[in-house]
């Protein structure tokens, strides 16, 4: 039988694929955008301050058993997973109308990332209030 994962695997992940998304928004805006405008920016970078937020957020549960909040909290982050997920899939769509490469595209790792996270933060959300229930 394999070993379950560790009970905070969710949050560990989502700190670790987050902290370089955060820094790549706040340091080249340029990247997510065609245009260079500073008011576009100012949003970009405040994106990647809730980003760093988050990351904080997830530090916090990180070392701590799971329980009915950090199951909640997992939950919330990992909702926040589905919509660069929607944006993935919708960049790959594009893709595949254009006849370009899906599987060895930028657009393709961050939905498997994203995927990823998701699972991660719902298993630990689903154990935490799982177990929350059963005591």
């Amino acid at each position: 039988m394999w070993p379950s994962p560790p009970s905070h695997l969710g949050f560990l992940v989502h700190v670790v694929i987050e902290i370089p998304a955060c820094l790549s928004f706040y340091l080249f805006p340029s990247r997510q955008l065609g245009v260079h405008t500073p008011h576009a920016h100012a949003v970009i970078r405040q994106y990647a301050a809730l980003i760093l937020a988050s990351v904080l957020v997830a530090m916090v549960f990180v070392n701590k058993p799971l329980d009915d909040t950090s199951g909640k909290v997992a939950g919330a982050l990992a909702i926040y997973h589905v919509a660069p997920s929607i944006r993935s899939v919708n960049r790959l769509v594009t893709q595949a109308q254009l006849q370009k490469p899906i599987i060895i595209s930028e657009a393709f790792l961050y939905l498997v990332v994203h995927v990823i996270c998701f699972v991660a933060l719902l298993r630990d959300a689903w154990c935490a209030l799982y177990k929350e229930n059963q005591t």
